[in-house]
């Protein structure tokens, strides 16, 4: 059975409300939508913020469900729209077995681990978190989340936007990490979108020296030499018989190169870590962690990079632009359509969407993919008409990894 969602636009968060319940009013006489829905997820626009309390407090009276999880941010989205500066409310409602989800936060804790349902079912086997962006050592608590879980497999975001960034978790709340703990009968699929490629003509590169977010050669050669030979836009810094160019040279062709990648959307570098017996396997797309190239140095031959490395860990650049966020979106929906077909072969039975969470970062939608809702009217034309909110992030949960400039679809089937 199909999950109810509605989405509503209006500066009193009471009336965004019941615009959205006659929504769902209409979606209830209709024969595939789930009726008696048991846990709510809702994301509001941080104009709305402030009335976080109020609207939950309405909907949980309105709608009879007690349980709900979501997030304030900087913009939210439903099935084909996208609310961006503007006041503005998306729900969804979904219908689970009873005991198949914990609502959980820091005063609500999730079944601990090898905890059963009473069908004997794994308890945690998945989570959507939804996280306060400045709460201390987040990527260690997303990390220590994962481990909580069966699968070790999370999906979500932080919160984004003005202030008070907020998630609600069956109430409102500020700080660490709350949403809602799933059990192994609860089927989901979720896939990211980093909406890259590596650069025509580069390769994978090992971090052979470095410090904190610095990255000082690879493959013991400067590694602003690799990025300015593969992005193509420069001459390599030694030219056959010349001997190297000047200092005072290089570093006015390393700023002309950082402005171009700044225009051309070329200015990010797939991470990934060592292959050690503690990495996190990794699906197709999501190998690397897509950081932004946030300096380079042509004194001292350094790239800094939006994140932390160390040596022994593999470095590609990237280009990062709408072509390619198609691309990779495009790819994740058909990952999905496919593994559904999958499912529906080995249980010889359909097995159909019934509803989908989508976590995109704020520095997508319209800045990547050219045109208001683009993004969300391209999922829907590849998933089709599947019930879907979402929210635009400052930084993205999959896995037991925080990402950027990525996209997390995940269904429930």
């Amino acid at each position: 059975m199909r999950f109810r969602f509605a989405h509503a636009t209006h500066p009193d968060g009471g009336t965004a409300v019941e615009l959205c319940l006659l929504q769902l009013a209409r979606q209830a006489g209709d024969g595939p939508s789930q009726r008696r829905p048991n846990l709510g997820f809702v994301y509001l626009t941080d104009v709305l913020a402030p009335q976080a309390e109020a609207i939950l407090a309405l909907l949980k009276l309105r709608t009879g469900v007690a349980n709900w999880v979501g997030a304030s941010a900087a913009a939210v989205c439903a099935t084909g729209a996208e609310y961006v500066d503007e006041p503005a409310l998306a729900i969804m409602l979904g219908r689970f077995a009873p005991g198949s989800f914990n609502v959980f936060s820091g005063t609500q804790r999730p079944p601990a681990p090898g905890t059963r349902t009473d069908r004997s079912e794994v308890a945690a086997s998945t989570a959507l978190v939804h996280a306060d962006p400045d709460a201390p050592e987040l990527p260690e608590l997303i990390v220590d989340m994962a481990q909580k879980v069966d699968s070790g497999r999370l999906f979500g975001g932080l919160a984004s936007g003005r202030e008070p960034r907020l998630t609600v978790a069956d109430r409102v709340l500020r700080g660490g990490l709350s949403g809602a703990v799933f059990a192994a009968s609860v089927p989901i699929v979720s896939r990211v979108t980093q909406g890259c490629h590596p650069l025509p003509g580069s390769r994978r590169h090992t971090i052979t020296g470095c410090g904190a977010n610095r990255v000082d050669t690879l493959d013991d050669e400067r590694a602003v030499d690799v990025l300015l030979r593969e992005t193509g836009l420069v001459e390599p810094a030694v030219a056959p018989g010349t001997g190297p160019r000047p200092t005072e040279g290089r570093a006015r062709e390393a700023h002309k190169v950082l402005k171009a990648l700044g225009r051309q959307g070329l200015i990010f570098a797939g991470i990934e870590p060592g292959r050690g017996a503690a990495a996190e396997p990794r699906r197709p797309g999501e190998q690397y962690l897509v950081r932004p190239v946030v300096a380079i140095d042509a004194s001292s031959g350094t790239v800094a990079i939006g994140a932390p490395v160390e040596r022994g860990y593999s470095l590609r650049f990237c280009s990062r632009d709408e072509t390619a966020a198609r691309k990779d979106l495009t790819r994740i929906c058909s990952e999905i359509r496919d593994e559904l077909h999958e499912r529906s072969e080995q249980q010889r039975r359909p097995v159909q969407a019934r509803g989908a969470v989508y976590v995109s970062c704020i520095g997508r939608g319209t800045h990547l993919f050219g045109e208001p809702h683009e993004e969300l009217r391209l999922i829907a034309r590849q998933l089709g008409d599947v019930p879907l909110v979402g929210f635009y992030a400052d930084g993205e949960i999959s896995g037991r990894s925080l990402y950027g400039y990525t996209g997390v679809l995940t269904v429930f089937c």
